[in-house]
Order: structure tokens, then sequence, then C-alpha cells
């Protein structure tokens, strides 16, 4: 597994956990049965929460350090798109 892991998600079948691994810039893909570290996925800078889509094809990870959304393909675990975000003050 990646370096300082700090967010998780799991798959809605329970299949696959999905680890933030904010020194390595990477997710980690963890199968469930084998307790094994599957498939590393790098993402943006400093990923720290992700969320699995409700029907499991995605999973969404914010990148604190370039201000980005990495959205990863779990058929593949491929990041399949990389959106650009900012905060707006009130």
């Amino acid at each position: 597994m990646g370096d300082a892991p700090i967010g998780v998600a799991i798959t809605p079948d329970g299949t696959r956990v999905y680890v933030a691994c904010l020194a390595s810039n990477a997710v980690s893909v963890i199968d469930t049965a084998t307790n094994t570290t599957t498939d590393t996925i790098p993402v943006g800078i400093l990923p720290i929460l992700l969320t699995v889509a409700p029907d499991g094809a995605h999973v969404y990870v914010t990148n604190v350090g370039d201000s980005t959304v990495s959205v990863i393909d779990t058929a593949a675990n491929t990041v399949t798109a990389t959106i650009g975000v900012s905060a707006s003050h009130v």
C-alpha cells in the first residue's frame, strides 16, 4: 500500500477497498477476499477523501494539493478524468 493512508471507501458489493495515500499521491486498491493490494492508481497531489458511486462504477478522490478531483473507473482502475475545483469565499 502507498505511504500515509488517510481516506477509505468500500465498493457497494464489498469486494474492494480504495485507500487514499497522502504521501504517495495515489490510491491503493485492496481485494477484500484476499486482503492484498491489487493495484495502485496515481492521482492528484495530496489525496485526502474519496467516495464510491452508488453503482460502484467510479471512485471520486479529492486532491487538496492541486485543487482537483480524480475520477477513477473501477473496472479498469484508471483515472478517466481530472476535474479542477476551487473554493469560493463569501
